[in-house]
Formats: structure tokens, C-alpha cells, sequence
């Protein structure tokens, strides 16, 4: 824990004001998450929790958790194996900064028909009762769709590409959905 006795810093900076109920939660969450990373024990917790109930100023406040790492950003989306947190693009090829990224999406699937199992089997059975017109059911088609979706995220000279196996329309949309909220998230 850094020096309690640190001078404070002048009433009109941030650092200054005085901390809000939010603040002190937000502090005591960090420290539960600290203890249960085993990062503090808990007679260190008792004593850190203490004075964030207690600190006066915001700098204060923030003294209590300056040696600790912040903690980590809630995920907002996943594309295939990209990660969208509030301020970062997380990749297999390293981060990249979200505010500002360009996003293209590709698709590259194929939608094809075949004659379904079910259809096959009632023909045949049908057969041997119905004669020819069991043989109308090899006219039911269903529609398989095979492929990817490609991703490309960049910003600057950063670029990742990644390819989301589909296998539904509906899988198609929501690659498309994700990407479309991943560019408003870049656009903030």
C-alpha cells in the first residue's frame, strides 16, 4: 500500500473531490477480486476496505488499490476468435486499439440443396406400399449451407483477419449482427 501520508491534491482536481458511494463499491470490489486472485490475504483486505470507507478524496481513494492491477474489461463481443472489450480489440496476434478500427465482413459460403434423409427413406418404405408415387418425396429439397464468414478488423497498420465457420442463415446474420455493433463501438 502506497504512503497514507502523501500530501492530498488541491480541493478543485479531480483528485480532489470527494469520492461517491459508486467509487468506494467500485474499490471494494477491486479488493475482493484482489483477495480471491490471492493477491491479498485478509487481514490486508480488512485493513485496505477500512480505509477506502474512510478516505476523504478521490486520490485517496485510489491509493488504496495503486499497487494492484486494474482490473480486467468486461467482454462486450466475440467474433470467432476476436474479443471486443470497452477500449480493446483483443486478438491471437495481440491488441488492438478499438476507437477508430475499420471492420469488413465477407462472406464466403455456399447455400446448397439436397434431397433430405427422411425424404429418402419414405420413398423407399413408400415403395413397397404407394408404388410410384412414393417416389414424389425424393422432390423435397432442403437447403445445407457450408462455409465462412471472414472478419477483418485493422486500425493503422494493425490487421487481423479471422474466419467464422457457418452452417446456418441465421448463423450468417449474427456474424453480420456482431460486426455491426463491434463499428458502433469503434465509432464512439
Amino acid at each position: 500500500m502506497t504512503d497514507p501520508f502523501a500530501p492530498s491534491p488541491p480541493p478543485g482536481s479531480p483528485g480532489g473531490w470527494r469520492p461517491s458511494d459508486s467509487d468506494r463499491q467500485r474499490v471494494a470490489d477491486r479488493l475482493r477480486q484482489a483477495v480471491d486472485e490471492g493477491r491479498l490475504d485478509l487481514h490486508e483486505y480488512d485493513q485496505r476496505l477500512r480505509a477506502s470507507e474512510q478516505a476523504p478524496t478521490m486520490a485517496a481513494l485510489e491509493r488504496v488499490v495503486a499497487d494492484l492491477p486494474a482490473a480486467p474489461e468486461a467482454v462486450l463481443a466475440q467474433i470467432g476468435e476476436i474479443t471486443i472489450t470497452e477500449n480493446t480489440v483483443h486478438t491471437p496476434a495481440g491488441p488492438i486499439p478499438l476507437h477508430g478500427s475499420q471492420w469488413m465482413v465477407q462472406d464466403q459460403w455456399m447455400a446448397t440443396q439436397k434431397i433430405p434423409t427422411w425424404a429418402i427413406v419414405l420413398a423407399i418404405v413408400g415403395f413397397f406400399c404407394l408404388t410410384i408415387f412414393s417416389l414424389l418425396f425424393l422432390l423435397a429439397k432442403e437447403t445445407i449451407y457450408r462455409g465462412h464468414v471472414q472478419v477483418t478488423v485493422s486500425n493503422g497498420a494493425q490487421q487481423y483477419v479471422t474466419y467464422v465457420p457457418v452452417q446456418s442463415y441465421a448463423q450468417v446474420q449474427y456474424v453480420h449482427q456482431q460486426v455491426n455493433y463491434a463499428r458502433s463501438l469503434a465509432a464512439r
